[in-house]
């Protein structure tokens, strides 16, 4: 468990790097090298409930395919999109396994209204009839699924990896469909890394809260 630990970590901070110095070879490889090894420790460490497991390692491994089809060689949005979709879904599982309503329910909901307004409003104003505006409202609408049921664990470190993860996506769907900005991808990547440790941390037995 230690070992897929360190692996992702290592990899993550390789990431981050390499996408600050634009060295996207490195890329290419250290962002789905986290996904691996967060698949490896979410398959071996001790879960709470270890009914969860097999909805966290298909949320990570949608969330692989997900990064892999949106590769520029490869260039899948629409295949992308709906592989971060069914991913969403089976966290959505995950998190009605472990659902335990509590104070940070109504934090989620605050942090799902900032998100909307900050993200949600003119990334919807920005594909109003285009082809993709309904995956993308579809995609959105999970998103927010999330969120609320991330927060309806009881468990902080999910409810922060779940307000993470969106964040990470807000930022992505501003960038392609409102304003690009280069400078947001260190963000995006640093976001999404840290949502999904967080909630694959939120499982582990003895975590915060589990």
């Amino acid at each position: 468990m230690i070992a897929w630990a360190l692996l992702a970590a290592f990899a993550a901070g390789t990431d981050w790097m390499a996408v600050r110095t634009g060295r996207s070879r490195v890329e290419g490889v250290a962002k789905p090298a986290v996904m691996v090894a967060l698949i490896g420790l979410a398959a071996t460490a001790d879960l709470e409930p270890a009914s969860v497991r097999p909805w966290i390692v298909a949320a990570l491994v949608f969330g692989l395919v997900g990064y892999l089809a949106l590769l520029p060689q490869v260039d899948r949005f629409i295949v992308g999109l709906g592989s971060f979709l069914v991913g969403h879904l089976a966290y959505v599982v995950a998190f009605g396994l472990t659902w335990d309503p509590g104070p940070l329910l109504a934090a989620g909901a605050a942090g799902l209204v900032l998100l909307l307004a900050w993200f949600g409003r003119p990334i919807e104003r920005s594909i109003r009839g285009s082809s993709l505006r309904v995956p993308v409202l579809a995609y959105v609408a999970v998103t927010c699924v999330v969120i609320v049921a991330g927060s309806g664990t009881g468990r902080w470190v999910i409810a922060a990896g779940a307000l993470a993860f969106a964040l990470s996506d807000g930022l992505l769907g501003s960038d392609r469909f409102v304003s690009p900005r280069p400078d947001r991808r260190v963000w995006i990547h640093v976001l999404y890394h840290v949502g999904q440790a967080a909630i694959v941390t939120g499982v582990l037995a003895g975590a915060p809260g589990s």
